[in-house]
């Protein structure tokens, strides 16, 4: 019997179910390689991938130039389209870091007294977030601080992948919630309660309930779910976003906080895209331009 496709609820065909399998296969043997490549190696080998992507790739290099023309200054929008593939190369070699046990986040992101305080006096919150920098280091360097941290991911279309996309996640203390398996939306829920800061990436289309704001220059439809949750937790709504630091190859964690009881959900989601523009837009050779959303 074919397995279940945990997003769709249908059945793969035998020749899905294999192509699937050599997917799978593929997944744990780059893994493993990765694993054993010594870190200086694997970080040229993955920002060396990033270089050759425009190449192999041109269809991703042209919607980034589109991307960032929309939002950016042509000379700006030129120079963050050249390094955002390099850049995401770095980030990836990060993450997979991440999987060595003696690699700690705190090596690539500071969380200085002022971000602390803001996140330790938050309690239980609805952390917004973006496809900024090495995101996937944020929520373990979180923990690394001693606080809770829970993000809020897509899950693969095959369940057997899950484990290896999240072991990094797990293995640091951080929660992981699936959106679209049963019961997520219980699980935000007792989180919250729980004091956990719960983390949600909103800046990429997502097929989940959105509205529409001003983002990066264009109209998109932007997920309404962290305003709509946290102003029925009645729980506060942070924006944490990575700034990188001149002259080092490290980030600083910065928080701001938004009141998720002012104004209407359409006003707070824009209040949350703005915010998101405005870090974006500081450091715009580190956002995946090439997964920007079209316009519209």
């Amino acid at each position: 019997m074919t397995p279940h496709d945990a997003r769709s609820g249908g059945r793969w065909t035998r020749r899905q179910w294999l192509k699937n399998a050599v997917i799978r296969g593929l997944v744990r043997g780059l893994l493993v390689v990765a694993d054993r490549l010594p870190a200086p190696l694997l970080l040229a080998t993955c920002r060396a991938l990033g270089r050759l992507t425009p190449w192999v790739a041109p269809a991703l290099a042209r919607r980034a130039r589109h991307r960032a023309a929309l939002a950016l200054p042509a000379e700006v929008a030129e120079r963050a389209t050249t390094s955002c593939f390099v850049n995401a190369g770095t980030s990836l070699a990060a993450t997979l870091l991440l999987r060595r046990p003696e690699v700690r986040p705190s090596d690539w992101i500071e969380i200085d007294a002022a971000a602390r305080c803001e996140l330790e006096q938050a309690g239980g919150a609805v952390v917004v977030s973006a496809h900024l920098g090495p995101f996937e280091l944020l929520a373990p360097a979180v923990a690394e601080a001693g606080l809770a941290p829970a993000v809020v991911v897509r899950e693969s279309y095959d369940p057997g992948l899950d484990a290896h996309v999240d072991r990094h996640r797990l293995e640091r203390g951080v929660t992981v919630i699936h959106r679209g398996r049963p019961g997520a939306s219980t699980r935000i829920v007792r989180s919250l309660r729980r004091g956990k800061l719960v983390g949600l990436l909103p800046d990429l289309p997502a097929r989940v309930a959105s509205v529409p704001v001003a983002f990066l220059g264009q109209t998109m439809a932007m997920p309404s779910g962290p305003a709509r949750v946290a102003r029925a937790a009645r729980v506060p709504l942070l924006i944490c976003t990575l700034a990188p630091l001149p002259g080092s190859d490290r980030f600083r964690l910065r928080v701001r906080r938004i009141d998720p009881t002012c104004g209407s959900l359409q006003t707070m989601t824009q209040r949350v895209a703005s915010a998101l523009s405005e870090a974006i837009s500081a450091a715009p050779e580190w956002w995946l331009w090439m997964a920007a959303p079209s316009p519209g």
